[in-house]
């Protein structure tokens, strides 16, 4: 009895660390957290990547629409919905909450929902993970684990077509923390795309990728 009671409060977890559970939910999450630390501890993991996120890009309340219907996806009472995209949690409510800001960030105008495509670590840095974050043609890359650059060199966004040729989708540098956010350069013609891939490079970027490679995905 007692994990089955577990089991239904941890698909609400992340709601209640972001703060949108209905008081009367919310109360019978505190209640429950009283007597659970594996609870608490994945709360305290929520609000600590909340916070680093906080720092990482300009949240704002999004749209009621999209927050309710985004909560309501998460909520949802299926236990395969936190391992959606294979992901360790806090990364999933890392990109919860930029999902959530993402119409604020990309544009104000109405739109389709974000598509997320996730990214698993390579070579150079097998435990790192992110996730890109498309709408409209504009894209936010959400990464974990990436280490600091050396000086002199950065990371590079490749996108790759069938014949594996590369178009770059920018760089950037980490900073020393878990978490990090950056804008993407999405090619005009996206679809032609089947996979994108980061690599480090030296500082301004290279016509095509000189360096290992840290992150890859699948685009379609």
């Amino acid at each position: 009895m007692m994990n089955a009671q577990h089991e239904v409060f941890e698909e609400e977890l992340a709601a209640y660390a972001l703060g949108t559970l209905p008081p009367e939910e919310a109360a019978a999450v505190v209640a429950h957290l009283a007597g659970c630390p594996v609870c608490r501890e994945t709360v305290a993991r929520y609000r600590e990547t909340a916070t680093a996120l906080a720092y990482a890009v300009p949240l704002r309340p999004p749209p009621p629409r999209l927050k309710a219907r985004l909560m309501a996806r998460v909520r949802r009472p299926q236990r395969g919905n936190w391992q959606w995209l294979g992901m360790g949690a806090a990364l999933v409510v890392a990109t919860l909450l930029l999902t959530l800001a993402a119409p604020v960030i990309f544009a104000t105008r109405p739109s389709v929902a974000p598509r997320v495509i996730p990214l698993q670590g390579a070579e150079a840095a097998p435990d790192a993970e992110g996730y890109l974050i498309l709408e409209d043609g504009q894209g936010l890359l959400v990464t974990k684990g990436l280490a600091v650059p050396p000086e002199g060199q950065v990371y590079q966004v490749w996108f790759v077509d069938p014949a594996e040729r590369r178009v770059s989708g920018g760089t950037f540098r980490t900073l020393p923390r878990p978490y990090g956010v950056y804008t993407v350069t999405v090619p005009s013609n996206f679809p032609l795309y089947v996979r994108i891939g980061v690599t480090i490079e030296p500082e301004g970027g290279s016509p095509r990728p000189t360096g290992p490679q840290v992150l890859r995905g699948v685009l379609r």
